[in-house]
């Protein structure tokens, strides 16, 4: 039986990882910080699952706890990071630790590594609109203009890399799309820019690239035991992605009130090259949150494909879109 260690186990994702891993009768250790909600993992997994699960408290910068933590593992799933925060704070919580964990991955000779970073990796801003993403398409060469989370998780794939190059541990990388589900809601940025009670919604009929909990859970746990030959790279998408305009319809249907104004994706562009523009020319009186990269990086009308992760991971979404927009409106 596999025995997996899984970081950032309270949280959103982390929880549904641990409980499709229990499920799946798999040997779950639970690597937390002191300060982490375990009684809520607990009352989200309930008692029977509860049983069959260890939580370690690890400091994920410091290499002995980590080698300990993690010592007789069969795979480790890496899903602490932070999410918001300015870039040396990103870099600090989400480089540092992975860098002391690869290392101590290496040393501790676990057969697999999974870590989960995202879809915000890649060079969207740069493709033509139209055009199918996938594991080939490149990285963003400019991370640093994007935002501080992007930057981070792109390092934060370069730094395993590193460490694991010359190590017996196989790396499995999964980039997961916008994760939503109950708690989250279904409403992202990836529908347009939020102003206030308003959110402008950017070229209506474009896919967008989501996921739901449980489906990109059961990828994860998938990931971990599935026999692979090599390091590999997955996106982890849902099938029939929804669009910007059948995402709000599903929340007025559950009763949201959603005030929207729909933009072009070329006025969006425009509009926020105006706007860094000016904040340049204003010496930064107002701050340079807006660029035209940025704008291209998040409304670029894409397609995209799971096609990997079905063939490699033999995995596949079994709660379809519909329901999954339905379950998260219902409580997020």
């Amino acid at each position: 039986m596999t025995s997996l260690a899984v970081t950032g186990a309270t949280g959103f994702l982390g929880r549904h990882v641990v409980r499709a891993a229990v499920d799946r009768g798999l040997a779950v250790r639970c690597l937390v910080r002191p300060t982490s909600d375990v009684v809520a993992l607990r009352d989200f997994l309930g008692s029977t699952r509860w049983a069959a699960v260890e939580c370690r408290v690890c400091n994920l910068a410091d290499g002995a706890s980590c080698r300990s933590a993690i010592r007789g593992a069969g795979c480790v799933v890496h899903l602490a990071a932070a999410l918001r925060g300015s870039t040396p704070a990103l870099f600090l919580n989400t480089v540092v630790p992975t860098r002391v964990l690869c290392r101590a991955l290496a040393e501790e000779r676990v057969p697999r590594f999974v870590l989960v970073s995202s879809l915000a990796v890649y060079g969207t801003a740069r493709m033509t609109p139209g055009s199918e993403l996938d594991e080939n398409s490149p990285v963003d060469p400019q991370p640093h203009e994007r935002d501080p989370y992007t930057y981070s998780k792109v390092v934060q794939e370069r730094v395993a890399r590193e460490q694991l190059a010359a190590s017996d541990t196989q790396l499995v990388v999964l980039r997961p799309g916008v994760i939503i589900g109950p708690g989250r809601g279904a409403l992202s940025d990836r529908i347009g820019l939020k102003i206030g009670s308003w959110r402008l919604r950017v070229t209506g009929r474009r896919p967008l690239p989501y996921t739901y909990v449980e489906n990109c859970a059961e990828a994860v746990v998938q990931a971990a035991v599935v026999p692979l030959e090599k390091d590999v790279v997955c996106n982890v998408l849902d099938d029939r992605l929804p669009t910007p305009r059948e995402v709000l319809r599903a929340c007025r249907r559950a009763g949201k009130q959603v005030r929207t104004l729909p933009v072009p994706g070329w006025l969006m562009h425009r509009l926020c090259r105006w706007y860094h523009r000016y904040a340049e020319w204003s010496t930064r009186q107002l701050p340079p949150v807006l660029t035209e990269y940025r704008s291209r990086a998040a409304w670029n009308p894409l397609r995209f494909t799971n096609r990997r992760a079905k063939q490699w991971l033999q995995w596949g979404p079994r709660v379809p879109m519909d329901e999954a927009l339905r379950r998260s409106l219902a409580e997020g």
